[in-house]
């Protein structure tokens, strides 16, 4: 099964991109210096999709936006 959230915001910088899973890392640049965050949201994601053996991709360009994709894998519910 696969989830894409995708907005049209500031975007990510290409440098960026490696760390913006880790915990408390926040992006520092004008546009965003004045969005309220502790970082830890896109660490607790990761977590979650990695515990139930999922992966989690991001693509994303500056001044166009980002799209985050959960893949998580799917088994066929059994009945008694």
């Amino acid at each position: 099964m696969c989830v894409r959230v995708t907005d049209t915001g500031v975007g990510i910088a290409e440098e960026d991109l490696d760390r913006i899973f880790d915990r408390f890392y926040r992006i520092k640049n004008p546009k965003t210096r004045f969005v309220i965050g502790t970082g830890l949201g896109l660490s607790i994601v990761k977590s979650i999709v990695d515990a139930h053996h999922g992966l989690l991709r991001v693509e994303s360009k500056p001044d166009q936006g980002t799209t985050f994709a959960v893949f998580l894998p799917c088994t066929p519910l059994v009945c008694t």
